[in-house]
């Protein structure tokens, strides 16, 4: 190969690159922003200081105190305080993912009855955010909630009954079932 050969390939790829460069290469096209979903709380999983949380029949009360959330009522309760964080954060953070109309189904065929769970946020300052978590939806992605001060339901992550249902179970581990002490085990 000649030299004049391999000039005219040289030139040949820097026409080609500066035809890419110029003409091919198009600026990317901004990243489409994505619909962000509406949060469902107007507080912050940071500025909560108490939550009250009741299912059943039973409440648990909790404070948060230098950083980490104390179990105050039932004040013998043995509840890991991550796992009050975890609940607070998951709510606090939840977003809606779908809104339904306020006379679009029947409050119990949502999970609004006895096994409903009734959850108090308060912050450092201004009104407690009250809401109602019922039932899951059909497919069992998400569970039904609704803020007391908003109108309608709206599904959030199912995370959110996930952590409700780890605290009253280790509410319930605190109590020893009543069982017949002479009896073998299994028997």
């Amino acid at each position: 190969m000649r030299w004049r050969d391999v000039v005219i390939l040289w030139v040949v790829c820097l026409a080609l690159g500066a035809e890419y460069w110029l003409v091919e290469r198009r600026p990317e096209p901004p990243a489409e922003a994505a619909s962000a979903r509406p949060r469902f709380l107007p507080l912050r999983a940071a500025e909560a200081r108490e939550l009250r949380l009741s299912r059943g029949g039973r409440s648990i009360v909790s404070r948060r105190e230098a950083g980490t959330w104390r179990v105050v009522e039932p004040p013998d309760a043995s509840i890991p305080p991550d796992l009050i964080g975890a609940f607070t954060n998951a709510l606090a953070d939840a977003d809606e993912i779908a809104r339904l109309g306020t006379g679009e189904a029947d409050p119990a065929a949502l999970g609004f009855d006895a096994g409903a769970a009734r959850v108090e946020l308060r912050g450092e300052t201004g009104e407690p955010v009250v809401v109602t978590i019922g039932g899951a939806n059909p497919t069992g992605t998400a569970v039904y909630a609704r803020r007391q001060d908003a109108d309608g339901v709206v599904l959030i992550g199912r995370n959110v009954r996930y952590y409700e249902d780890l605290i009253f179970q280790a509410l319930s581990a605190e109590r020893e079932p009543a069982a017949d002490k002479s009896a073998p085990v299994g028997g």
